[in-house]
């Protein structure tokens, strides 16, 4: 008996719940794997599994499925019978079309197909309305499909990196993201249903052909939409309420060389502010996120840029310009991001920001 039919048996013998062959070589799935109907999470990521065999539809106790950097280039449509699954993650295969059964995984709270080869999307994907979390990045996708806009429950979409000349309108039904990424695609308009989006972070447009952006979602970027609340400022340890853009001068007129720290009251975003002339710097922390300023956005760019990290910043021309230090900013620009914050909540928009690395 080899050290897989081991694992296989001790699993079976000990009714395991979780088993993680990640990396061990697999070029395909044994049929002794089907004995274990306990399973809850089964993790084959990084093998050499070309294919999967139908009765792999059989693991129904199965809530998380990793398969991510195998050879796929199909999957069966039992697939659809494992209608417990909360994740699956399938990135860094080759797939180039994807089941209709997909649709019958309602359970699913994340779904992660980037890095693959698919040209389009089924209808039913609409159906995953418990989806958190959607990762379509490095595909080549031409279009998206209406009913992508029934997954109400979504906070983050990764679209970078495919063929996207368009999008739909119904993506403006999609009000609980927090972060829309868009890099990397050809698209050349905007719906004004993404206006709607209220509850945005982090949009990542760079990489397309826009040369304009609808109204709504300028005012949107903009933090039109969000009502002017009180700061918490923090020097030295002293907590001091700010509620008018005077007592945000006051402060700032008096910035020790540790700098202060703006968060909101419910704690829930922080900016923290150096000023050092044309050296000065900001940080922000929000949403799980901590992020550093880039300079000033330069002209021609769309309105709230982000980028992945230092790396794709560098490379990116929006995000670089002839003799510049990128990472200073001046105090005037600080400044101007300390009331940005204080009127609207958000991460200001007048700084560009990557994350921390």
């Amino acid at each position: 008996m080899d050290w897989f039919d081991e694992q296989i048996e001790t699993a079976r013998r000990t009714g395991t719940s979780s088993l993680n062959l990640t990396g061990i070589g697999l070029a395909r799935l044994p049929g002794s794997l089907q004995s274990l109907t306990a399973l809850a999470r089964l993790d084959l990521g990084r093998n050499q599994l070309s294919a999967l065999p139908e009765w792999l539809g059989s693991l129904t106790a199965l809530t998380r499925l990793d398969l991510w950097g195998n050879q796929l280039t199909a999957l069966p449509e039992s697939l659809g019978n494992l209608t417990a699954l909360t994740r699956l993650d399938l990135w860094g295969n080759q797939l180039t079309a994807l089941p209709e059964s997909l649709g019958n995984l309602t359970a699913l709270t994340r779904l992660s197909l980037g890095g693959n080869q698919l040209t389009a999307l089924p209808e039913s994907l609409g159906n995953l309305t418990a989806l958190t979390r959607l990762s379509l990045s490095a595909n080549r996708l031409i279009q998206l499909p209406a009913r992508l806009g029934n997954l109400t429950a979504l906070t983050w979409l990764d679209l970078v990196g495919n063929r996207l000349s368009a999008l739909p309108e119904s993506l403006g039904n999609l009000t609980a993201l927090t972060r829309l990424s868009l890099g990397r695609n050809q698209l050349s308009a905007l719906p004004e249903s993404l206006g709607n989006l209220t509850a945005l972070t982090r949009i990542d447009l760079a990489g397309n052909q826009l040369s304009a952006l609808p109204e709504s979602l300028v005012g949107l970027l903009a933090g039109e939409h969000v009502a002017s609340a009180p700061l918490q400022a923090w020097i030295d340890g002293t907590r001091t309420t700010v509620a008018s853009p005077a007592a945000l001068d006051a402060i700032l007129e008096h910035v020790p060389p540790g700098g202060v720290g703006l968060s909101s009251v419910d704690s829930t975003c922080s900016l923290f502010i150096s000023l050092s002339g044309n050296h000065s710097a900001l940080m922000w922390e929000g949403d799980g996120d901590v992020m550093l300023s880039w300079g000033p956005p330069p002209p021609g760019a769309p309105p709230g840029l982000t980028v992945a990290d230092l790396q794709d910043a560098l490379s990116d021309p929006w995000f670089t310009a002839d003799d510049t230090e990128p990472m200073a900013i001046t105090e005037e620009q600080a400044r101007r991001a300390g009331h940005e914050f204080l009127r609207t909540g958000r991460r200001p928009a007048n700084v560009q920001w990557i994350d921390k690395p």
